[in-house]
């Protein structure tokens, strides 16, 4: 099975609403927080929105988007994921892929020779992201670290993994 593209990259997502003047707290899930500057287009929850301020910390953003002028407009927005056309996606290095490239993927052991399942969703964590793979009989978490992922290639629908043997089943 190859990975299924999604209709549009996520970025971002609303946290909270921050303040009286219509500011939100944005968690970010982009490598490249430069696509919260003011003056760039985003889409919140399908609805095309420029972005008036943002300021960061790491992880997240102050983010105001224009019309969004007090904390009743910015309510509605909690919860809602900020966006961008997969069109206006950059381009990655040829080691480094989107999340949605992955979920989807057969991943298999390469040293057993199976298959382990597909890759279900990738989580992100401060260390390294982690694939969460479904199979038959059972779940896997793998860490996508150069010791246990030997290669990934979304064309064939495969990710070959090393698994430490202290995870072999």
């Amino acid at each position: 099975m190859t990975a299924q593209p999604e209709p549009d990259l996520r970025i971002g997502r609303v946290l909270k609403a921050h303040g009286v003047k219509g500011a939100v707290r944005m968690e970010l899930l982009t490598d490249f927080p430069d696509r919260f500057a003011p003056g760039r287009e985003v889409l919140v929850a399908g609805r095309r929105m420029r972005i008036a301020r943002s300021e960061g910390q790491e992880g997240s953003l102050l983010v105001t988007f224009e019309g969004i002028d007090d904390r009743d407009a910015a309510l509605p927005l909690v919860g809602a994921y900020c966006t961008l056309p997969l069109a206006e996606a950059r381009t990655l290095p040829a080691d480094r892929y989107y999340h949605f490239q992955l979920v989807g993927l057969t991943v298999v052991d390469a040293h057993h020779a199976r298959e382990l399942g597909q890759v279900a969703e990738v989580l992100t964590y401060p260390a390294n992201d982690v694939l969460r793979v479904t199979g038959r009989e059972r779940e896997i978490l793998i860490p996508m670290i150069r010791s246990v992922v030997r290669s990934i290639a979304p064309a064939e629908g495969t990710i070959t993994v090393d698994l430490p043997e202290e995870t072999q089943a």
